[in-house]
């Protein structure tokens, strides 16, 4: 670009900086770019939500984990958590359903002493709450104090109006209300969050809608704004596994035969790779998340591995069969490598989301 136009664009675009302090040239923008993310606790996972086992959740970005009762949404938020804790990050969780309590943190891996909880009940404490933090750790501006948000649940979160109905004993219909009011908090903490470099997990609940024809994506609590306002949406469902069909799983001695749960994830949003991604995890009851869950499926779907009969193949060579495959490490480690550079082939919309594969296995447990 020739000095005299680099002078004139100046002189065009310094108003306009002068008013957003924020400005700056796409390629060197900070806002726009997610430049840390946080394991998940699954490779899968991972993998459907940022193109790489070796990622997960994005920073500063709004990540929601939608699902039914007892689909795990609790569970990996204290997940990514715990791990976001072992990269630096204080933990702060608002919870309306005063059920995140200590013992299942900790189970997660969380250090609990160095977790900040703010029990809520409406949306709009929830809100100005959070925004309040956001602001202040934007005011800070001090790199080396690094937080995560959790807001859990979304979907219980009542309106102020609720409350100020049910204090009145009136039975008003919400009108909306509380759908705009859910609305409002998220795109209040949109900004908020990538400026202050703070990511945010939120649970909801979904249901069955009303429609004739069921749909892929399930109706969620609150409205239209999780969804066009998260920068990540990952639908959860669940299915029940027998211990007896799982002889090699532990189980807890009265669970009446129920070893663990499936969930099934979907990617039903994402702003960094394709969207409608689809992977299984498995959680055991006794012995948490499984981390390789879902990978076997993946690599078969991409061709890394193939099952003409009975034996798994890579690369012309027969290496067993699946079921003794799927715990050994040695097998992961030959398939993984290989495994990472598809996915970023793939499943990234550009070069600048892949990653060092050595760096980054090195930083996951």
């Amino acid at each position: 670009m020739a000095k005299n136009e680099l002078s004139y664009l100046k002189d065009i675009f310094k108003s306009v900086d002068d008013l957003n302090p924020d400005s700056a040239v796409l390629d060197a923008a900070t806002l726009s770019t997610a430049d840390d993310w946080i394991d998940t606790g699954s490779y899968a996972l991972n993998a459907i939500i940022s193109g790489s086992m070796y990622k997960g959740i994005p920073g500063g970005r709004i990540t929601g984990f939608a699902g039914p009762s007892m689909a795990g949404k609790t569970l990996i938020m204290n997940k990514v958590m715990a791990n976001a804790q072992k990269k630096g990050y204080i933990p702060v969780i608002w919870d309306s359903e005063v059920a995140v309590d200590k013992k299942s943190a900790e189970g997660a891996g969380m250090d609990t002493s160095r977790v900040k909880y703010y029990p809520v009940e409406t949306i709009e404490d929830c809100r100005n709450q959070m925004s309040a933090f956001l602001d202040n750790v934007i005011k800070a501006n001090n790199p080396d104090l690094k937080f995560i948000v959790a807001i859990d649940s979304l979907g219980n979160l009542a309106s102020a109006k609720e409350i100020k109905d049910a204090t009145a004993g009136k039975d008003s219909a919400d009108v909306g209300q509380r759908a705009k009011a859910i609305k409002s908090m998220m795109r209040t903490l949109t900004y908020k969050a990538a400026k202050a470099k703070v990511p945010i997990l939120f649970s909801n609940h979904i249901y069955e809608g009303m429609e004739m024809f069921p749909t892929l994506v399930k109706t969620q609590s609150g409205g239209k704004g999780p969804i066009y306002l998260a920068s990540v949406l990952v639908q959860l469902s669940t299915k029940n596994e027998k211990a007896s069909d799982n002889p090699n799983e532990q189980s807890v001695a009265i669970a009446h035969n129920i070893s663990g749960v499936t969930l099934g994830a979907m990617t039903v949003k994402n702003r960094f790779v394709p969207s409608y991604l689809k992977t299984e995890l498995y959680l055991n009851f006794k012995t948490g998340l499984d981390k390789h869950a879902g990978l076997f499926e993946i690599a078969e779907a991409f061709g890394v591995i193939e099952k003409p009969g009975r034996t798994v193949m890579y690369k012309g060579e027969s290496l067993g069969y699946r079921k003794d495959l799927e715990k050994d490490p040695k097998f992961w480690e030959k398939i993984m490598p290989e495994l990472e550079k598809v996915l970023q082939e793939k499943l990234c919309y550009g070069t600048s989301s892949t990653v060092d594969i050595e760096e980054e296995v090195d930083n996951i447990e």
